[in-house]
């Protein structure tokens, strides 16, 4: 039986708290129905997404983030940004900069799965925490109108990143959910 796995970054409550804000503020503001928000127990970072997973190799893959030395890093937000598809918003997400540690730390984690013979999406790393999922383009466009007309709904800070987790996509009542299958808790 095969899981879809991947590896990701818990985001810090306090982050998760202004991005919950941000859909609120949206949510009084504009009647979207054809925007899927992300829920708050779901926003991560992704790291690696390996896909399809025979769960006989998640024990090897535990292993495998156990040795990759994985240690709090900080992050810093860019703001908040879209991902188009056919021309138009499709996804909204908030973008973290990404620095030299962050960058070394994700690098350790992919290249440690390379050498362990485990294959993942080895599209670029994109720090960000995807907020909203848009399925309708009309939507899409006043969301995006919306977003860019209020430039900031808070400010970018700091943030520490404590936990690397590997979590299970499982599709519940036809919404993603994501269940921690392992998490590394480096909380300082």
């Amino acid at each position: 039986m095969s899981k879809r796995l991947f590896i990701a970054f818990k985001i810090p409550s306090d982050l998760k708290n202004e991005l919950l804000l941000v859909q609120h503020k949206i949510k009084n503001n504009l009647d979207l129905k054809g925007v899927n928000w992300v829920k708050p127990d779901n926003m991560h970072i992704t790291i690696a997404f390996l896909g399809q997973i025979d769960e006989k190799s998640v024990p090897q893959i535990v292993n495998i983030m156990d040795s990759a030395n994985f240690n709090p890093v900080q992050v810093k937000g860019e703001g908040l940004k879209f991902f188009n598809k056919n021309n138009y918003p499709a996804i909204f997400f908030y973008s973290l900069e990404i620095t030299d540690e962050l960058k070394d730390t994700v690098g350790r984690i992919r290249e440690t799965l390379i050498k362990n013979g485990i294959d993942f999406d080895r599209k670029n790393f994109n720090a960000h925490v995807t907020i909203a999922r848009i399925k309708d383009e009309f939507e899409g466009k006043l969301l995006f109108k919306f977003v860019n007309q209020k430039k900031t709904f808070f400010e970018s800070k700091r943030y520490s990143i404590n936990s690397l987790v590997l979590f299970e996509s499982r599709f519940i009542d036809n919404q993603p959910t994501y269940i921690s299958l392992h998490e590394i808790n480096k909380e300082v």
